[in-house]
């Protein structure tokens, strides 16, 4: 009997659990917590049980992902409706261009994020009377969904619009300040590391350069006089204008076209001689200046006008961030900052530049989101090899939207970095 058990094979399943204790065994001796776990889920029990939530796991990406697809192609068949539209008829409501930006996933400003918000709440709202009707006539009974922008005076949040302060005269303010301007910002701007975005912006620079809201002439320090031809300084506050003039011919005493002028950024296209054509500029830029202007968006267009083709108007601004949390915060306290440094520095940045007509080539946030880095431009100018993206540049022949194919890419980009293109004068 012993002889007859001892010839009897052994079946699948123990050699498979001899093969799993040994493993395990082999495991626990070699004192390792990660060897442990991977002999636990090597051995066959483990993968016999596992097999049952694998085909789980399979049957339910399934059907959340066909759930996903249907929802991706139901969005690009409303989008491709609403372009269709504004193609035939050429008007679209404020509910429709809106909703054409969210289903394109464009950049939605702060504004325009809060009316797209009320506007969902009535869809919600249409959604649900729509799904109480139980007969056809019921539901051919209710209009299409076609609201209004008075539809949502009475449920948008205004928080934002009401946190910001109305706009005032700071020239006097700052003449007031100047004077001490340097060394109490100074601080601030090192620990924020604002010295190395100065220098990025002031890289930018080049030919005939207007730089706005100017002050004390912080972005002196990285003035290269290799690259500009020229170089015109603007601030409303006359003390700031002389601590710059100062600044300047100290730091620069051998640069002669160099220009200080007193006056405001609302205003420039006013200053300008009327019996002649405005100066005009390759380069503009403006250091957390928008934030204390009266009217930041005039502001920005008078500097689009005095663009010239092909320039950039290069911006380093403070302005709502990119958190929530850190919004309310910038509300919370934007009068006592407003009090310190006159500025209000909870204004939406982008917003402004779109209010403008200006397009952004380049935009990068700091400080969750309330540091603006950007670069723009005049609509219809084309873009810089340097600001194509890289699929733009290696994988595609029509460069740009506007990349004029009968030129070739060397003559439209210039042959040498630096060089400027066939647009710019």
């Amino acid at each position: 009997m012993e002889s007859y058990q001892a010839r009897k094979e052994k079946t699948a399943q123990e050699i498979a659990d001899e093969e799993d204790k040994k493993m395990m065994e082999n495991a626990i001796k070699s004192g390792s917590r990660f060897r442990k776990w991977g002999a636990i889920m090597s051995t066959h029990k483990w993968n016999k049980e596992a097999t049952k939530y694998y085909v789980f796991m399979y049957i339910a990406f399934l059907f959340y992902g066909y759930q996903y697809f249907k929802k991706i192609y139901s969005y690009e068949t409303e989008r491709k409706n609403l372009l269709d539209k504004r193609d035939q008829e050429g008007n679209l409501s404020e509910w429709e261009k809106l909703r054409i930006r969210e289903l394109s996933r464009d950049l939605i400003r702060t504004t325009d994020m809060e009316k797209l918000k009320a506007y969902h709440l009535l869809k919600d709202q249409w959604d649900a009377k729509y799904k109480e009707c139980r007969t056809k006539e019921q539901r051919d009974a209710i209009t299409d969904f076609d609201p209004q922008p008075e539809d949502i005076e009475d449920i948008i949040d205004r928080t934002m619009e009401k946190s910001i302060l109305p706009p005032r005269d700071l020239s006097q303010f700052y003449n007031e300040l100047a004077g001490k301007y340097d060394n109490e910002v100074g601080k601030e701007e090192l620990l924020m590391g604002m010295g190395r975005k100065r220098k990025w912006l002031m890289r930018h620079c080049n030919g005939d350069v207007l730089e706005v809201a100017s002050g004390t002439g912080r972005n002196i320090d990285y003035f290269d006089p290799t690259k500009i031809t020229s170089y015109t300084l603007l601030d409303p506050s006359e003390k700031m204008m002389d601590e710059a003039f100062t600044k300047f011919k100290k730091e620069w005493p051998n640069f002669f076209k160099v220009k200080f002028v007193v006056g405001r950024a609302e205003d420039l296209i006013k200053m300008s001689p009327k019996d002649t054509r405005p100066f005009k500029y390759d380069t503009i830029i403006e250091t957390f200046g928008l934030c204390s202007e009266e009217d930041p968006v005039q502001a920005l267009k008078n500097m689009k006008e005095l663009l010239k083709p092909g320039g950039r108007i290069v911006l380093l601004e403070h302005g709502r961030g990119t958190w929530n949390l850190v919004n309310k915060k910038l509300d919370t306290g934007a009068q006592k900052h407003s009090d310190s440094w006159g500025c209000r520095w909870n204004l939406d940045i982008g917003e402004l530049i779109d209010r403008a007509g200006l397009e952004i080539t380049a935009e990068k946030r700091a400080h969750m989101g309330t540091t603006w880095s950007i670069i723009c431009k005049r609509p219809g100018d084309i873009l810089d090899y340097e600001e194509l993206g890289f699929f733009a540049k290696y994988f595609t022949t029509n460069k740009t939207k506007n990349f004029n194919s009968s030129v070739g890419p060397n003559d439209a980009f210039g042959k040498e970095k630096g060089e400027t293109d066939l647009n710019r004068k």
